[in-house]
């Protein structure tokens, strides 16, 4: 598992914050309220995020990374 791997882009957040990782990714999506990560949006995008981390090609990363941004801006983080 490599959750150092990059994101095709960053995504910056509202408060500042810069996603950048798949780690940074992950903690992100920890800090959310328990029902937040319940939440459809969110529990695709920690499917697609953990199929990132074990998987070696690049495909898996640029879904997740898509979907991460389709997440936070369904909450208005970004």
């Amino acid at each position: 598992m490599t959750w150092s791997r990059r994101l095709p882009k960053p995504i910056y957040l509202n408060d500042g914050r810069t996603i950048a990782t798949l780690a940074q990714a992950r903690d992100a999506m920890l800090a959310l309220s328990r029902l937040d990560q319940t939440n459809p949006h969110w529990r695709r995008a920690a499917e697609l995020l953990m199929e990132a981390a074990y998987r070696s090609r690049q495909d898996p990363i640029v879904d997740a990374g898509a979907e991460l941004s389709r997440a936070l801006k369904a909450d208005g983080l970004m």
